[in-house]
């Protein structure tokens, strides 16, 4: 009995060793070639373009293209379910991985097709279910269009759609199918979605399980729950629970599902419990940022902050963050503009012989945050920063300033919210008598604002980065100064939208549309840095940033001579944008657009024929944090002029 024990374990090892063997040296090979064999209906290149395994290519220098024996695995199903989406049922494939014969140091991957038999749809039908619930399942049909080819896949995910349904109807264990009935030719299909409802399920109780840290209080974690005992249950409302427990910011891990087995209290209706297992963040946390850019008054900033804070005081859910920040610009020995000093500048050897940091802006601020305001799930975020000792370099002096604002929000929906907010400044510029700031303050970033805003929104998007569907508006409104005090007063208004449809799986259409308004309310009631601009690569390409418009002229600047030639800003922005997006080839992306608009100094000063037109092309490589996109812009005019326009190289779509 040993020995025949003995002599299968070395048959198992010698065959396990020899198919892993075989395995390891495909697997560290460079794939050379891939070959499809046996389509027909679509092209090699097509078919390849799907694929996760990639031959080697000049350009993918970057990437190893190593041979995985689970990629070809998953290519396999890739090619089926392919087929299955257009209207080939039947399609086959295989994958086979060998040393080339020509280089034993690279692989050869051969994917064979059999494409089988096209198939049409005749007819859908619904058996079973509950007539209530299926007249809801209009829409789910209506993609499901007889006539044409089959879409094996669009079967299958509509069976995932028509349960989901149900569980959002109070019958999370509908038993739901689908039946396809072929023609005796196979080549028509009658397909049928198979509904047995179950039993009517009503939420019962909700347990509480803990992983690690239990600081947070019961209490603040169950009033995020929108799953209520006694009530049907609804499938929408636990994930909805669930995202409201994360947008806390407090929990790591979340999970909330339906424990094993239901309690019967009625033939046909059952009660289910509930188990919420959670993760709590640490609530003491540091965090801090160091970078360069550019802003409005320096053309060169070395920032540094940090952040140091509390995510749970007392267990409530209550935030308080502490953060300090400086910026710093190198500038010459002696150099108080240090608002000339370009990045271009650091490449120079002059500029590096005798140079030192300055300080340029400083600031600490305090935040806290109530999340439950009144009872309410109405964030209520009160903060105060204080600038100290931060240069204007427009007149050419430090000042102090201290500011407070109050926001509350409030969450109407999944998509939508609206928020209130009030903010007031106070301003001290060093070695300036008290009764001349005032004059002084009318120029830079020391000005003072007070003021009431409402914002509200809308966003329906399914990607942030690079949206597909969906829409993207807000309305603003902005009362400053006035009864309010401060040094400009005015009233502003901004609407926005943005929309985005999938045409056919690889071209997206992009269109947006913004408009505002500023009324001011005294002479000389707003500032450049209250009023509209327009240009650049997220508005209107082919212009340089901010540049359309009014600028500033010398009757307008008197003592300011800095301004002149600077964007004066319109109180009537009016802007437009059309763009066709698609995917090119690998993580590359191109674009078609046509953007429209201008800003006026005064609404009255609009004229049709003043709007700027520019058309436009683009490509764009997609990363983890959003497509880098290069753009060409030219303004459309007559006589047309390619040289009439501008480069924009940038982060992320326009819109």
């Amino acid at each position: 009995m040993n020995i025949r024990l003995l002599a299968v374990t070395i048959f198992v090892l010698l065959f396990t060793i020899t198919g892993f063997g075989q395995n390891a040296r495909l697997r560290k090979k460079r794939v050379n070639n891939i070959e499809i064999k046996g389509n027909r209906v679509f092209s090699e290149g097509k078919i390849k373009s799907m694929l996760f395994t990639k031959e080697k290519k000049w350009y993918a220098f970057l990437s190893k293209r190593k041979y995985s024996e689970s990629d070809v695995k998953y290519d396999i199903e890739t090619i089926r379910k392919f087929y299955g989406r257009n209207g080939y049922p039947f399609t086959r494939a295989t994958g086979v991985a060998m040393l080339s014969p020509k280089d034993t140091s690279k692989v050869q991957v051969t994917f064979t097709i059999d494409e089988g038999k096209k198939v049409y749809l005749s007819s859908v039908q619904i058996r079973g279910g509950l007539p209530r619930i299926n007249t809801q399942l209009k829409d789910y049909i209506q993609k499901i269009k007889t006539g044409e080819p089959i879409n094996t896949e669009l079967i299958k995910a509509s069976v995932y759609r028509i349960k989901n349904l149900y569980a959002d109807n109070a019958y999370p264990i509908a038993d739901v199918s689908s039946e396809l009935e072929y023609s005796p030719d196979s080549s028509y299909v009658d397909v049928a979605f198979l509904i047995n409802p179950g039993t009517y399920v009503l939420n019962g109780d909700i347990e509480i399980a803990r992983e690690g840290s239990d600081k947070s209080k019961e209490f603040i974690l169950r009033r995020e729950l929108v799953i209520e005992k006694g009530k049907p249950y609804d499938r929408r409302k636990m994930i909805e629970s669930q995202q409201r427990l994360y947008s806390t910011g407090l929990l790591r891990f979340v999970t909330l599902r339906r424990t094993l087995g239901l309690k019967e209290i009625e033939s046909d209706t059952s009660v289910t419990d509930f188990r919420l297992v959670i993760n709590e963040r640490k609530p003491l946390f540091i965090n801090g940022k160091i970078g360069a850019g550019q802003d409005d008054d320096f053309g060169a900033v070395f920032s540094t902050s940090a952040s140091v804070g509390h995510r749970n005081l007392w267990g409530t859910g209550r935030k308080l963050i502490l953060t300090g920040s400086i910026s710093l610009q190198f500038t010459q020995r002696g150099e108080e503009n240090v608002d000339s000093l370009e990045f271009k500048d650091l490449f120079s050897k002059s500029f590096w012989r005798d140079i030192k940091l300055q300080t340029v802006k400083n600031a600490v601020e305090l935040d806290y945050v109530e999340p439950w305001f009144l009872g309410y799930r109405m964030p209520l975020s009160l903060s105060t920063e204080y600038k100290i000792r931060n240069k204007n370099p427009l007149i050419g002096k430090f000042y102090d300033q201290i500011s407070g604002e109050m926001q509350l929000s409030r969450e109407l929906n999944l998509h939508t919210n609206i928020s209130f907010s009030a903010r007031v400044e106070f301003v001290d510029i060093h070695d300036i008598k008290s009764d001349e700031q005032e004059i002084y303050r009318k120029n830079g970033d020391n000005s003072i604002r007070r003021r009431l805003s409402f914002y509200g929104q809308r966003d329906t998007r399914d990607n942030l980065l690079a949206p597909q569907k969906g829409i993207f508006s807000y309305v603003a409104l902005d009362y400053v100064g006035d009864v309010l005090g401060g040094d400009f007063s005015y009233i502003k208004g901004e609407f926005y939208w943005s929309g985005y449809k999938n045409l056919d799986g690889s071209n997206i259409l992009a269109m947006r549309f913004n408009t505002g308004v500023l009324e001011e309310l005294a002479i000389d009631g707003s500032s450049s840095d209250d009023r509209f601009t327009l240009g650049g690569a997220k508005t209107i390409r082919g212009f340089a940033e901010n540049d359309l418009g009014v600028k500033w002229g010398l009757p307008d600047v008197d003592s300011t001579q800095s301004l002149y030639g600077q964007p004066k800003g319109g109180k009537l922005m009016m802007l437009a944008n059309l763009e066709l997006r698609r995917t090119l080839f690998w993580r590359f992306g191109g674009t078609a657009f046509l953007d429209a608009g201008n800003v006026f100094y005064n609404v009255k000063e609009f004229k049709l024929n003043r709007i700027e037109l520019v058309g436009g092309l683009g490509i764009q490589f997609f990363t983890p944090i959003g497509p880098i996109r290069l753009d060409r812009g030219v303004r459309i005019r007559k006589p047309f002029d390619l040289a009439d326009g501008a480069t924009h190289l940038t982060i992320l779509y326009a819109f």
